[in-house]
């Protein structure tokens, strides 16, 4: 350097290797370099250093146990696996002995090798034996892998393996196998085989890995060793037992099937009985011959026939000897009865007043056969004295008939049994004639059986002296009926509900339908309670006469066999009348009349003509009452004044009681409830279900079902009246309302725009037109929907596939799914877009312009014009109408859509509706009335209630109809009406609960001071005019009237619920607005308190008052510390 005299040593941890040079390089990683160092020294072995400041060796790092570094190591290295350093300061690291081992990096000592392994020299990781090795378990420890033991043959040793594992059976192995191998087919092998073997003649082995051969069945057979499969006897030898090796010659008394297997005679097959085969080597059925008469084979397989001996006979092709009759006999070989013998002597009658015995009655035991081979007497059961006889079995002859000896008993024939009870049928005059032995048939016994009878029991009884029971009443009289199911044979069944089977042989065709009751078809044996449209509880029996011929009056009755093909004719109905359950009249242009008369039809021009004039006349009559209640001065006239003054006071009565809601409500309410028998198909008792018809009259609006009747136009024409009318009669209302707002607009001195007077005229009528839609579309849409709803009525047999065939609920000469019917669905189509889809959509465009209206307080003319919708409802629930309509649409129309068949879904899905609607009002309480809201709950409650109810008396009536006495077993209700009480009992229950809780909640809310109406008690409605945004304008000094100001808008609000109150701290955004924030209030309120006057704000805010002419209410301050004081004292400064 410049100015030194000699050169300066490096200092400790920097060193310098060229010379000249001003100044010293720092110290390497993994060196030290000591005071003028002219190069880096390394570290020593063993140490290790990442550092360039070193000035000495004593200053690097010593490797740490575990770890190693060499001369010059800028770091330490870990022991590789395998190896361990248990020493700091190394520069190497020491292998693992044999029998340890160490499969981690950086160790201090090994690990002793894990148990089932062996560990060499050095080893990373404990090894497991190979495949085809295991552990040797006598060694403490294994070093190497010749510590592992070879597995013996028959064995398997997978890799790691703790011992050798036999091999399964099916498969062997070699010395030091690692996995065995399956035996091929034809071959098979038991458990630990070092060797497969071959299957021996008669078995096989058909798949690989078979653990034993498989014997040959009967019928095949294998000739060698080693066999896959096996070999079918060809046609007229078999092979008779399992194992066969050869087939053999078929035998005689049978037949050998080409390929005939897997029966229990390995392919032989023997002859029936009453055939027989004397020659071997068949192959066919037709070997087997049958036996000549007189001769039997009474066992399969028979190689010849055997001779009937005497006293039997056999007839072809029976092949059976049948013992003759008594007294008649044969000889050996005979297939007839042909020798008389005289019976044995039988011992005398008894006395009359002495218990007889009648030995006699034996003549007929069970299994007799008589002439005709399929018929056959199973028991018989006589009551003796000359009174009756009582018949017992399955089968019969219709009189009596001739006995196999050619023997005919004296019968003296009175005619069929007319009536059954349980078991028995009687027939009158039975005697017996006691001259023979008791194995002597019967004489002088009139005998009528009856094939294929029904109710008869086939056990047994013992004979016994009886007087005849007096036959029951017809309508106690229960049978049977005969079936004949699509498969199997004809059979008896039950009588089905509400049918009579009292007749003799009561058959599917012939049941017998009782007055009052109508079928559909023949083929059916369902029975349909024919209801009373309108008439009293007997209309039903006099339109249907049914078929019964027990009991009353049937002279005007049909019989079934009158009954036309076509159901839709003249069967079962009473003259007169046709159609399902006889509603229809068979005379043309008639309709019917209080459920049992007809009526001549009305010309329909002079209908339709009706219809428009009493259209007419209502919309007159309510614009003349509309007109006279308006004539303010008539209130002072003697007479009409009075009525006026008297209704005044009956509007002012409804205002103040919200009788608008309540009738909302419980109109909604009934229009729902009276389509429950309609729409819901709900079977309700009908007593019950009376007053729902009666009201449906007067609620449901139909004018085409009182001036059109069903039957007098198509149900098209009644569908588009229905439809169409309403819809008139409210435009018709909204052109008055225009014309007379129009007349106005001609006479007023400044005309305004032509159309604004056709919209106010609009608007004027509107209240008027909603109130009319709400009350129509209910009805009007259940109507709609109805064009889908059928009465189902089924048409098929029992046993048979279901089905059914379905007529309109309104209109029964129209067939559902017919081309007359999709032309009445296409015209409901669009009329559903007319009433449901459109009042919905109407509802929902008139509420959602008026949600600001009504968000703000600032009435509008529309928001006024439909507070037929919204009045009632607190403010953010004003949409609550539509959501109403639409569940009413729903209950009363569209689950008609859900079909007929399914109408027990159309009940469920309005129980959930009503459910969730429930729950909703419970929750949202939109209704501004506490009582409207608890009103409502309780009658949706009533209605979930009723319609639980008609679910159960529905599902009652169903099982009691598939099976009668079952729905008690299963419901545990024994009638409907049972169900009806219970739930009449809950919903009084329910509705004196909710009773209970509104007078509580009325009481709770009674306490709560708020400022109301005398008139109405109830709260003041507080509206704001267009352009306002608050009630009051709260004007005051911040620092003298902040507090006072605050606490009069808090009291405010607590007294008068929804008003709106300016106050700077709540609402003052822009100071510079207060000019605007005056004239968008309605009131002014100044607070006078100290340095009021004096501030510039609040004179803007009085100067700006006065300009705008707005209501001023003042409130002085009282407190005088706060410049306060009377009025009659007022301070200085005010």
């Amino acid at each position: 350097m410049s100015g030194l005299s000699e050169c300066t040593p490096c200092e400790g941890g920097t060193y310098q290797n060229n010379r000249s040079a001003t100044v010293c390089l720092p110290c390497e990683v993994g060196s030290y370099c000591a005071e003028g160092a002219s190069s880096p020294l390394p570290c020593k072995k063993g140490t290790f250093s990442s550092a360039t400041n070193l000035s000495a060796a004593s200053e690097c790092v010593d490797a740490s146990p575990g770890h190693f570094a060499t001369t010059g190591s800028t770091e330490q290295t870990p022991c590789a696996k395998g190896s361990y350093t248990d020493e700091p300061k190394q520069d190497k690291c020491t292998p693992c002995a044999a029998g340890t081992y160490q499969d981690e990096e950086g160790k201090t000592a090994c690990l002793q090798c894990q148990k089932g392994s062996y560990c060499p020299h050095g080893a990373a990781a404990s090894l497991p034996c190979p495949a085809g090795k295991h552990i040797d378990h006598s060694l403490p420890v294994m070093m190497s892998i010749d510590d592992c033991i070879m597995c013996p043959a028959g064995t398997f040793c997978p890799p790691g393996s703790d011992n050798a594992t036999e091999c399964a059976p099916g498969s062997n192995s070699s010395e030091g196998a690692g996995a065995c191998v399956l035996c091929p087919p034809g071959y098979s092998s038991n458990r630990g085989n070092e060797s497969c073997y071959e299957c021996p003649a008669g078995s096989y082995a058909e798949t690989v890995g078979s653990a034993q051969c498989s014997l040959c069945p009967p019928g095949e057979i294998s000739e060698r060793s080693g066999s896959v499969n096996c070999t079918i006897c060809g046609a007229g030898t078999f092979s008779g037992s399992s194992g066969g090796t050869a087939c053999e010659i078929c035998p005689a008394g049978g037949y050998c099937e080409a390929e005939s297997t897997a029966s229990c005679g390995g392919g032989f097959t023997p002859c029936p009985s009453g055939t027989f085969n004397p020659l071997p080597g068949n192959s066919s059925e037709e070997a087997c011959m049958p036996c000549p008469s007189g001769t039997t084979s009474p066992q399969p397989g028979q190689t010849n026939c055997s001779v009937c001996e005497a006293g039997t006979y056999s007839r072809r092709p029976d092949g059976e000897c049948v013992p003759c009759r008594h007294p008649m006999w044969s000889g050996r070989g005979s297939d007839i009865c042909d020798i008389c013998m005289p019976p044995p002597p039988s011992p005398p009658l008894p006395p009359p007043s002495q218990p007889l015995d009648c030995p006699c009655l034996t003549a007929y035991p069970a299994g007799v056969s008589l002439v005709s081979d399929e018929l056959q007497v199973v028991e018989l059961h006589v009551v003796v004295g000359g009174v009756s006889l009582a018949y017992n079995g399955t089968y019969g002859l219709h009189a009596c008939g001739r006995h196999d000896s050619g023997l005919e008993p004296s019968c003296n024939s009175t005619g069929y049994p007319d009536w059954c009870e349980q078991e028995w049928c009687y027939v009158d005059n039975a005697t017996c004639n006691t001259e023979y032995s008791p194995s002597a048939y019967v004489e002088g016994v009139t005998l009528h059986y009856s094939y294929r009878a029904c109710g008869f029991s086939n056990e047994f009884e013992s004979w016994f002296y009886q007087s005849p029971p007096s036959p029951p009443a017809a309508s106690q009289a229960r049978g049977f009926y005969l079936v004949d199911p699509p498969s199997g044979p004809p059979q008896c069944d039950p009588c089905p509900p509400n049918a009579n089977c009292a007749a003799f042989n009561t058959t599917l065709a012939t049941l017998g339908v009782p007055r009052g009751y109508w079928r559909a078809s023949l083929s059916s044996a369902v029975l349909t309670e024919c209801r009373s449209f309108g008439g009293d509880n007997n209309a039903g029996e006099r339109r249907c006469a049914g078929s019964d011929p027990v009991g009353g009056d049937h002279s005007s009755g049909r019989t079934l066999h009158e009954v036309s093909a076509d159901y839709n004719e003249t069967g079962y109905c009473a003259i007169g009348f046709t159609g399902p359950e006889c509603q229809l009249c068979d005379a043309s242009n008639h309709y019917l009349v209080d459920g049992d008369t007809c009526r001549e039809c009305a010309a329909v021009g002079l209908a339709m003509g009706r219809l428009a004039g009493v259209a007419l006349g209502l919309c007159a009559a309510c614009a003349l009452l509309a007109w006279a209640y308006s004539m303010q001065s008539w209130r002072h006239r003697r007479y009409i004044g009075a009525a006026l003054r008297l209704t005044d006071r009956f509007v002012a009565w409804c205002v103040a009681i919200g009788l608008q809601a309540k009738a909302k409500i419980l109109l909604g309410f009934y229009q729902v409830v009276i389509v429950l028998s309609t729409t819901y198909s709900a079977r309700l008792p009908e007593k019950y279900t009376g007053w729902t018809d009666k009201l449906s009259g007067a609620v449901s609006v139909d004018w085409s079902g009182i001036l059109l009747p069903s039957q007098c136009v198509n149900f098209s024409l009644r569908l588009l009246t229905i439809a169409l009318s309403p819809v008139g009669l409210i435009a018709l209302l909204l052109l008055i309302g225009v014309l007379v707002r129009i007349r106005r607009w001609q006479t007023a001195p400044e005309r305004p725009r032509f159309s604004a007077a056709v919209r106010s005229g609009i608007l004027d009528l509107t209240p008027s037109g909603l109130i009319l839609i709400f009350c129509f579309v209910p009805s009007v849409s259940a109507s709609i929907f109805r064009s889908w709803s059928c009465k189902a009525y089924v048409v098929s047999p029992p046993y048979a596939s279901f089905e059914q065939i379905s007529y309109m609920r309104q209109d029964a000469s129209v067939q559902c799914d017919t081309a007359e019917h999709d032309s009445i669905t296409t015209i409901a189509i669009f009329l559903i877009f007319l009433w449901p889809f459109g009042s919905l959509a109407l509802f929902t465009l008139l509420l959602i312009p008026c949600h600001k209206a009504l968000s703000t307080s600032t009435p509008t003319d529309l928001s006024r014009a439909a507070s037929f919708l919204h009045r009632e409802y607190e403010v953010r629930w004003y949409w609550w109408e539509a959501l109403d309509l639409l569940r009413k649409i729903i209950l009363t129309g569209v689950v008609v859509l859900i079909p007929e068949k399914r109408s027990f879904v159309r009940l469920v899905l309005a129980t959930l509706i009503c459910s969730c609607y429930t729950v909703g009002l419970a929750v949202a309480t939109p209704f501004k009335r506490i009582e409207d809201d608890v009103l409502a709950v309780a009658i949706n409650l009533v209605l979930l209630l009723m319609f639980l109810g008609a679910s159960w008396t529905t599902l009652f009536d169903a099982i009691e109809e598939s099976c009668e006495g079952k729905a008690e077993s299963i419901l545990g209700w024994g009638s409907s009406d049972v169900i009806v009480i219970s739930m009449s009992i809950l919903v009084g229950f329910a509705l004196a609960l909710f009773l209970i809780g509104a007078v509580l909640a009325a009481r709770r809310v009674a306490k709560i001071k708020t400022i109301r109406l005398k008139k109405t008690k109830q709260a003041p409605e507080l509206t704001l005019a267009k352009g306002l945004t608050w009630h009051l304008f709260n004007s005051h000094i911040w620092s003298t009237g902040q507090d006072a100001a605050a606490v009069i808008k808090k009291v405010l609000m607590l007294l008068l619920p929804g008003i709106q109150v300016f106050l700077d701290v709540d609402d003052l955004e822009d100071i510079g607005a207060l000019e605007s924030y005056i004239a968008r209030s309605q009131v002014i309120l100044f607070f006078l308190s100290k340095g009021y006057l004096r501030s510039k704000n609040c004179l803007r805010e009085i100067r700006s008052s006065l300009e705008l002419k707005k209501p001023i209410i003042l409130v002085q301050e009282a407190d005088p510390e706060k410049g306060g004081g009377s009025l009659k004292a007022p301070p200085p400064h005010l």
